[in-house]
């Protein structure tokens, strides 16, 4: 072979990578970022990483002018396991698409299709590309066949519920590239980023109070962390796990007073393996938490009201749509599900109704009620009207596998302080003072509280048994053991990425 051409690729190679360019790679650490390059080779196990496309460019720009044309992708493992990733270099054209750069996304998702690789996204990048005049999207459809190639969304599409899709968001990320990211399963940004379009963008941290993003993070490095170990749950279980230290406070954390508040999170971290929980979409829908977690290494996710947050655990729209979303993500990769209820219900009143609360809700019925995964339930307290159905099931189509009940728990059709104002109407009306009337209606409720709460609960079987909580780690462990992580061939359903 001619000497000549082999090095003319060996030539054209080399000027793709960051060594070759130190001017674009200084000013991208000046901005605080690491190069498209430095992303992957920071998340990928060392050397494992496999470039595709690096010769690519697109027709109109002179040789070397684009180096790769503005996108780093390839496949290489994450703790062993195999994974596809792509990087926009925002140094070349601020990391917009053109119609070649989005064939070579396109290339990852057949690859993602055909082997079931897990696809990661750095989608910094402002859009489509100006300088080509019809544009990453004029034109170009899904290939698909033999052509080894299969249409960015709508491979996206396929995708969903069938391997994980991950987006990082380090910069600006405007239109199309936005758009990539908002296909993604999990959404991981840096502080004081920008997304949206051309026309307009937020800040990050107001996406994160919109529920677009899952985890706003310090920096990249954070970011590439965060990717690694929402992975982890995914693509393997631990043989083994150990409790951590906040275990041994359990029978402390459910107050004595059943009126004062307490902090669920507690009550994950003391179920958890230590070191495990992984919090997903922290600082929107607060009236409930979801998080992933390992309990003795087995993946789980574990769900649960916040009687801290501003409506005590009550279930409003926001909240309806990031517990639904997560039972579904669950439900597609076969990850069990612990429940952790403490609800008075459903939010519900005038601001509820604005906020659409009569649709939402019927999202998180339809979820629980079609999932195929074990659920296991935890009453730690109240669970009123419609709150034991949305979070444990109706019980007709899939019950849960398990259900346990601490000694504080109590269950009623509506509050039993609303009820005594139906019950006992004409005599509260008919007290003589408000102290009065506030006596007749704990009287009424701390009766029938009595009647259905702590060991009654059990003995009438409204529970599989009421336990010490202390128990309540092992109980699930003994669950999880009995119920192997199923190994399918199909895809369950995609996610809606509300």
């Amino acid at each position: 072979m001619d000497q000549k051409q082999i090095d003319d690729v060996v030539t054209a190679t080399a000027q793709a990578y960051d060594a070759a360019r130190p001017q674009a790679v200084a000013s991208r650490h000046a901005s605080g970022h690491l190069t498209a390059r430095e992303r992957i080779a920071a998340l990928c196990d060392p050397e494992s990483f496999m470039e595709l496309g690096v010769q690519a460019e697109s027709a109109p720009n002179a040789p070397g002018s684009a180096p790769a044309d503005g996108v780093v992708t390839g496949a290489g493992r994450i703790d062993g396991r195999s994974v596809l990733v792509a990087s926009y270099d925002y140094t070349v054209y601020k990391g917009t698409q053109s119609r070649l750069n989005q064939g070579k996304l396109e290339r990852l998702m057949f690859l993602a299709l055909e082997h079931r690789w897990p696809f990661i996204c750095f989608a910094d990048g402002e859009g489509d590309r100006a300088q080509e005049l019809r544009g990453a999207f004029g034109g170009l459809g899904g290939m698909g066949g033999a052509s080894g190639r299969v249409g960015l969304f709508d491979g996206l599409c396929e995708l969903s519920g069938w391997v994980p899709t991950v987006a990082v968001v380090s910069g600006t990320s405007l239109d199309g590239n936005a758009a990539i990211a908002m296909f993604c399963d999990f959404v991981v940004a840096t502080a004081g980023s920008m997304i949206g379009t051309v026309e307009g963008q937020f800040t990050v941290e107001a996406h994160e109070q919109m529920g677009d993003i899952d985890l706003v993070v310090a920096d990249e490095p954070s970011a590439i962390a965060a990717v690694r170990k929402y992975l982890s749950y995914l693509m393997c279980d631990l043989p083994s796990g150990e409790p951590s230290p906040e275990s041994e406070t359990i029978r402390s954390l459910v107050p004595d007073n059943r009126r004062r508040a307490y902090d669920m999170r507690k009550v994950v971290l003391a179920l958890a393996d230590e070191g495990s929980v992984f919090e997903l979409r922290p600082n929107w829908g607060t009236s409930m938490i979801t998080s992933l977690v390992r309990m003795d290494g087995r993946s789980v996710g574990m769900f649960g009201n916040q009687p801290m947050s501003r409506l005590a655990g009550a279930i409003d729209s926001d909240a309806s749509d990031k517990m639904a979303r997560f039972l579904e993500f669950c439900d597609a990769y076969d990850i069990p599900l612990v429940s952790l209820i403490d609800s008075p219900g459903f939010y519900i009143g005038p601001e509820a109704e604005r906020a659409g609360i009569a649709r939402h809700h019927i999202r998180t019925l339809t979820a629980i009620h079609h999932r195929t995964v074990p659920l296991y339930c935890v009453q730690l307290r109240k669970a009123y009207g419609l709150g034991p159905v949305v979070m444990r099931g109706s019980g007709g189509h899939e019950p849960p596998d398990l259900r346990l009940a601490w000694p504080t728990v109590e269950t009623g059709g509506m509050s039993l302080e609303g009820a005594a104002y139906l019950v006992r109407r004409k005599e509260i009306l008919a007290a003589k003072s408000p102290a009065e009337a506030l006596a007749i209606r704990d009287e009424y409720a701390n009766t029938v509280r009595d009647m259905q709460s702590g060991l009654r609960a059990g003995r009438n079987f409204s529970f599989d048994e009421v336990i010490d909580p202390a128990e309540t780690r092992d109980r699930i462990i003994a669950m999880l053991r009995l119920s192997p992580r199923p190994q399918r061939t199909g895809k369950k359903n995609y996610l809606d990425t509300i």
